[in-house]
């Protein structure tokens, strides 16, 4: 090392010039850093919990709750109803919400003289006293009562359902924020959700660290300047660890990694960490100076002398964060290996760039050792107080110490847990209150899921099994802390009593399988929404979701262990249902259990590995197990004020242990070190740690203050669990640093009267360290124009004129997942209106269902549904314009072919297209109206036939279906498509139609009739 020395003495600039193009390329990666605060990001990928959640997200949806809660004395009020609705139109306008309910537009089903109807709570929006009061009547005595409406009036509620991927999440969350904003006043408006919570909890992180870091480079300039009284101790080290954060942050960045909850304490520490070093160093060249050495020959021995201890500190330290990768939870691996690389980047700069910028600088003034005073200053005598505690009174010293560590032993038993994100931040913050409200008012804040799986298609629609899930239901909702357990049972059982007329006795599930999916296809035909999240498209597993209270860690393990305990003991050996509980608060309960694990890992693994490094560098076993001493006492107090406190274990106080060692461990060696060099310099036992005990120890004690002030800084965090952990840091700082000028002399004394032989170790080293093509086709056109081309088309589907035909109609989710169904279907068009009648052929479960549609031109449509498990027909009250065909991505008009386009819409004509291997013209139809369907329509027409082999619609600019049909044919001399394809491009889902033995015949009136129905 005195080679490296000398060149960097002899050759500063360099130095310095490799340095800063280092921090040029490593800064010039801080613009793009990123945030990650999710909950999730916190477990591998792999781990059983996170994967049976990911499994129910694919089945039924997002798992997260997002709830805007609104208090108000009275919600009825004419003023406070408009707001809430005003609020819920404008949060569903937003791109990126895919859908909003409200207590207006929640889905009902009801039951009146013309038979069946799903529909909105209320067609418009109720501000007379009549039609208010209907309101309420209406709400008050429906499922969403408590859960959308308070009963005492006092509070409402919004669910807003957001798009699975969503390209800046951040900016929506801005949005939903600022709109919220505007409405705050005189009501009060509360937001609670994962992703609110996610969004929240990143911007405060960037607050935290744009406010933070400053902070404690200003308050460790204000102690580097009182303790070694020179602008040269504020600026070299504060350089030194400046550079250091920003070459590790870069690396951080450059590795994709994001800044979690965890990883954003990271610069405050290295900052605060990282003059341990140069401390020690300016500690040293100043008693070099004092001494009367010139400025080089001062800078050589200081270098000599403290090259050994600063590397050994850093090491050890590094070897404390670094045993942090045998942490379960991810962030907590992430920060402990990049705080390990930012302390050994410090102490290279130490090494390297402190003493070519102390070579450049004029040397501070310091007091020559013969001007000195001959009487000792006070913080000398108190020192000396230690070191004669030390080596005359060991036994009180011991005894103290024994007696601390009893009683911290019994606080450490109180030690709670905690993985709730909320609970980080503190009861001001608007989020916690938020949290508090809406579990008063509304019941809970999280979601927790049952999955019922049945292990085979269409299993869910067996009676016994829903019964299984009002069983589920009714043993959740019997908790106080959960509430609001709903499932597709409770879709059953309003459609059966609104079937029987509204009979509350007939609030019950069918007896059959057939009943049950007779009556979901009715709820489909008619439009009802929002079972997909309730129940899988093969209807193999269902879901029982419920809200729940956020507790703390042991009421939470109580309701949760309870929980899966009545699931295990029902359904566990010899039944053939498989259930289980899945959703946020499992993840929860999952990531407490592993808090411990990461503690203990961390604590042995970084106790071993410092003792290794120290016993190794000091080529002594006994001088490494004495260094670890001091350490034992730091965490054992540490444990014990966490549970004398109350403070939880949570995934930021979980590493306290570890880096308590690896920090903590440096006093120790610096002290050893200085004692074995005045050692072997001749001193005597006493005089060597009277020495030691002077000048190490004061040096110590700067680090110490300097520490613990840096540390106290994180007390500013938006976050109660950054703030808890550095007052622990901090009261680790002062429990080490004590423990090393107390007990440190005192083991150095008793092993100095006994032996002075050391074993040797053998050193162990370990290193721990896509293309998006597009194409594009053109083809050639012809000279008509776009409205000449839409003159000739010709556009029939089979619901475009009278006939019939057996067609295979298949519906596909999200997910791919389809249903497929086999009908016969009858069609009359005449200049009065026309006529539909379909039967359904299979599955078996739906046969012989028939439904009857007559639409007069004049007059009012008129539906009605035969279900054979009810042996009766039932009138089905619908507007049926616009609305979904039979519960698919169609609607009437769309598969009747009766768009008006040629009065609707304007036409041009755009560069035509080769499509499914044909010629088109490429038209583009703008609507004329705004009651239009589309706002822009798109059809690709084949050139050779005339007939359009692809049509987009639009909303404004957005594509929101795309109509593909092929397989023509000819059918009486017209073309119909064989192969016909909706696919909704909102919401993912596709419907097929595959049609056979089609006919354009002349079908007879009497087929559509209601004595048709029950033949």
């Amino acid at each position: 090392m005195r080679r490296w020395f000398s060149l960097v003495l002899d050759h500063p600039w360099a130095v310095i010039g490799v340095v800063v193009l280092i921090t040029v390329v490593t800064g010039s990666f801080i613009p793009k850093i990123t945030f990650n605060a999710s909950i999730d990001a916190m477990i591998p990928a792999d781990d059983p919990v996170l994967v049976e959640l990911a499994e129910v997200v694919e089945d039924f949806g997002t798992q997260d709750l997002f709830l805007i809660a609104l208090q108000s004395e009275d919600v009825f009020s004419p003023a406070v109803l408009k707001k809430l609705n005003d609020l819920a139109l404008e949060l569903e306008a937003l791109p990126g919400v895919a859908a909003v309910q409200s207590p207006f537009n929640a889905q009902r089903v009801d039951s009146s003289f013309f038979g069946i109807e799903i529909a909105p709570m209320t067609s418009g929006l109720p501000q007379s006293p009549e039609a208010i009061q209907d309101f309420k009547e209406t709400i008050l005595d429906s499922p969403y009562a408590g859960r959308l409406i308070t009963a005492d009036g006092r509070g409402a509620a919004l669910f807003l359902e957001l798009e699975n991927f969503i390209s800046n999440r951040n900016q929506l969350m801005e949005q939903i924020e600022e709109i919220v904003g505007r409405y705050q006043g005189p009501e009060r408006i509360h937001m609670v959700g994962d992703a609110y919570i996610l969004y929240f909890t990143e911007q405060a992180m960037k607050e935290d660290l744009v406010k933070l870091v400053p902070f404690v480079v200003v308050i460790i300039g204000i102690v580097l300047y009182a303790t070694l009284r020179s602008a040269l101790g504020i600026v070299i080290p504060l350089v030194t660890v400046g550079t250091s954060v920003i070459w590790t942050v870069g690396l951080m960045i450059w590795r994709g990694i994001p800044v979690s909850i965890i990883s954003m304490v990271m610069p405050v520490i290295l900052v605060t960490i990282g003059i341990a070093s140069s401390i020690h160093i300016l500690n040293k060249y100043q008693e070099g100076l004092a001494a009367g050495l010139s400025k080089r020959k001062a800078l050589e021995e200081t270098f000599a002398a403290i090259t050994s201890p600063v590397a050994m500190a850093a090491l050890t330290t590094a070897a404390g964060f670094a045993s942090l990768i045998t942490a379960f939870v991810h962030p907590i691996r992430e920060f402990g290996v990049l705080t390990a690389i930012g302390v050994m980047l410090a102490m290279a700069l130490s090494l390297s760039l402190v003493p070519a910028l102390l070579i450049l600088v004029r040397e501070p003034k310091v007091r020559l050792a013969e001007d000195k005073p001959k009487k000792d200053g006070l913080l000398t005598r108190i020192l000396h107080t230690f070191v004669a505690w030390a080596t005359h009174r060991p036994k009180l010293v011991v005894a103290g110490v024994a007696l601390v560590l009893v009683l911290s032993a019994l606080g450490a038993g109180r030690i709670t847990l905690e993985s709730n994100i909320v609970n980080y931040f503190g009861d001001s913050s608007p989020v916690k209150q938020a949290t508090m409200v809406i579990e008063e008012v509304f019941g809970g804040s999280m979601q927790i899921s049952v999955v019922v799986d049945t292990g085979e298609e269409d299993g869910i629609k067996d009676p016994a099994v829903l019964q299984e899930l009002v069983v589920i239901q009714e043993y959740l909702d019997s908790w106080n802390a959960i509430n609001h357990a709903t499932s597709i049972a409770d879709v059953i059982r309003e459609l059966n009593q609104a079937l029987w007329d509204g009979d509350p006795e007939f609030y019950a599930i069918p007896d059959s399988k057939e009943a049950v999916a007779q009556q979901l296809l009715l709820f489909s035909m008619q439009g009802g929404s929002g079972i997909d999240s309730l129940v899988t498209y093969d209807y193999s597993r269902a879901l029982v979701t419920a809200q729940m209270k956020t507790l703390d860690a042991e009421e939470m393990g109580q309701v949760m262990g309870a929980v899966e305990s009545f699931l295990q003991e029902r359904y566990g050996s010899g039944s053939n249902l498989s259930v289980y509980l899945s959703g946020t608060p499992k993840v929860m309960m999952r990531l407490m259990n592993r808090y411990v694990q990461t503690q203990v890992s961390s604590l042995i693994s970084s106790t071993i590995g410092v003792g290794i490094i120290v016993g190794l560098l000091m080529k002594s076993v006994s001088l490494g197990l004495l260094s670890l001493i001091p350490l034992v006492f730091t965490v054992v107090i540490n444990f014990g004020i966490m549970g004398f406190a109350g403070l939880p274990l949570d995934a930021v106080t979980s590493m306290i242990s570890s880096v308590a060692i690896g920090i903590g461990v440096d006093y120790a060696i610096h002290y050893i070190s200085r004692y074995r060099w005045e050692a072997a310099a001749g001193q005597g036992n006493a005089a060597a740690l009277r020495i030691t005990g002077t000048s190490a120890g004061r040096a110590i004690l700067f680090n110490a203050l300097a520490l613990i002030t840096g540390f106290l800084v994180l007390v500013f965090s938006h976050f109660r669990a950054i703030g808890v952990f550095g007052l622990l840091i901090s009261a680790a700082m002062i429990v080490s640093s004590l423990a090393a000028l107390l007990v440190i002399p005192l083991l150095l004394n008793y092993n100095a009267k006994r032996q002075e032989r050391g074993k040797g170790m053998k050193k162990t080293v370990l290193l721990v360290l896509a293309l998006v093509l597009t194409l594009s086709v053109a083809a050639g056109a012809d000279s008509r124009t776009g409205q000449e081309i839409l003159d000739e088309l010709t556009f029939q589907t089979i619901l475009s004129g009278s006939g019939s035909a057996e067609i295979t109609m298949i519906t596909e989710n999200a997910k791919g997942a389809q249903r497929s169904y086999s009908l016969q279907v009858y069609v009359q068009m005449t200049d009065e209106g026309d006529a539909q009648f379909l039967e359904y052929l299979a599955p078996a479960d739906v046969r012989g269902t028939k439904f009857l549609s007559i639409n007069p031109k004049d007059g009012e449509n008129q539906m009605w549904l035969y279900m054979p498990a009810l042996g009766r027909e039932r009138r089905i009250a619908s507007h049926m314009t616009g609305d979904s065909f039979m519960g698919t991505d169609f609607t009437y008009e769309e598969i009747g072919g009766n768009f008006d386009y040629e009065d609707d819409y304007n036409v041009q004509r755009l560069g035509d297209q080769v499509e499914q291997g044909v010629d088109c013209y490429l038209l583009e139809l703008t609507a004329k109206a705004s009651d239009a369907p589309y706002d822009k329509v798109r059809m690709w027409v084949w050139q050779e036939k005339m007939v359009p082999v692809k049509i987009e619609f639009y909303a404004g600019e957005n594509l929101t279906k795309t109509l593909t049909l092929s397989d023509f044919q000819l059918v009486s001399g017209e073309l119909i498509p064989h192969h016909v394809v909706m696919a909704n491009n909102v919401q993912g889902t596709r419907t097929i139609l595959e049609l056979q033995d089609v006919s354009q015949e002349d079908v007879s009136p009497d087929v559509f009739t209601v004595r048709n129905l029950r033949r």
